[in-house]
């Protein structure tokens, strides 16, 4: 039996790079021809623009890059960047500004010129604390988040990763953290597993903790275990974990979104011969992008890392 669209547990690509996110298979039979942006604003990195174009070959869908657009990117009013885009991304030597607003506006002979805008969202600050937990007999790392400075910033969103940190600097994301904190979105959770600890329970979820908008102002602390990397290149590499890192990220609501709508549409699994696909509709990603696809979104974050603890037997 051939899963036609498979489970995706959210690596936070997205969150790192912001490369293009749309599964071309399931987009809409006719859907036109159109110019695909993807970029992220973060204070902490320079300004890179991802440009492509959505190609339509018989309701066969298929993206490239996009060389010799014209792009324009505004903060407030002042422009940033006016000019033709040889390659298929823009960098900047430019970071964002918190609170700042941004706008883009890509054209190419052919194709209508798509636009956008965002703002970068203040960060949410914490406290935050790491020791071991006991279960059973086994032993499990259990981080604290307290003390949520919420900005007040509109329809704003937090997503939570956690990520091994090995020898060579090198980082790996946990795919599983468990939490029992109700004020956590609950359409990446996993019920009915083995309680992990008494902390957290039982109740995973898939790869990021999501607390949405309305929920913010509830939280005043998020306790959870991470657990379990699937990555290749450790055995081969045989790192070895010397830490933990945490990043706390403030989303816009454009970004809160598109990463939401993102993991609907790759976690639907629809199996050949199940009558059920007959009427399956593909989740649709939310994209800000007029006249086009894609997203152009801010975001803030900080990061939490702790080293192991020493095991006290």
């Amino acid at each position: 039996m051939k899963s036609k669209f498979i489970l995706f547990v959210l690596p936070f690509l997205m969150m790192a790079s912001c490369s293009v996110g749309y599964d071309v298979d399931m987009l809409k039979s006719d859907e036109p021809e159109c110019i695909i942006v993807s970029a992220l604003l973060n204070p902490a990195k320079p300004v890179q623009v991802e440009l492509y174009r959505l190609q339509n070959d018989g309701n066969l869908y298929s993206y490239t890059a996009l060389k010799g657009a014209n792009v324009i990117i505004r903060e407030e009013q002042k422009i940033i960047y006016d000019g033709v885009c040889e390659e298929s991304m823009v960098k900047i030597d430019y970071f964002p500004l918190t609170n700042a607003s941004y706008s883009i506006e890509v054209s190419f002979e052919g194709l209508k010129t798509v636009r956008a805008h965002t703002q970068v969202p203040p960060v949410i600050t914490c406290t935050s604390s790491f020791h071991l937990g006991e279960y059973r007999g086994d032993f499990d790392y259990i981080i604290e988040l307290n003390a949520f400075e919420i900005p007040p910033a509109e329809k704003i969103g937090m997503w939570v990763t956690s990520y091994e940190v090995c020898e060579n600097d090198e980082e790996v994301q946990y795919n599983e953290m468990y939490t029992k904190n109700a004020f956590v979105d609950k359409t990446n959770s996993v019920a009915g597993m083995p309680v992990k600890n008494e902390t957290v329970g039982s109740i995973y979820h898939n790869g990021f903790l999501r607390v949405k908008n309305k929920n913010l102002p509830f939280l005043d602390e998020l306790v959870f275990t991470p657990n379990y990397v699937m990555d290749a290149r450790l055995p081969q590499r045989n790192l070895v974990q010397t830490g933990i890192k945490v990043k706390v990220m403030t989303a816009s609501p454009e970004y809160d979104q598109f990463c939401k709508s993102l993991y609907e549409q790759k976690s639907m699994i629809v199996y050949e011969g199940d009558i059920s696909s007959i009427f399956f509709q593909p989740k649709t990603v939310y994209s800000n992008i007029e006249n086009g696809l894609g997203i152009f979104a801010g975001v803030s974050e900080m990061n939490y890392v702790f080293d192991l603890p020493t095991r006290g037997y």
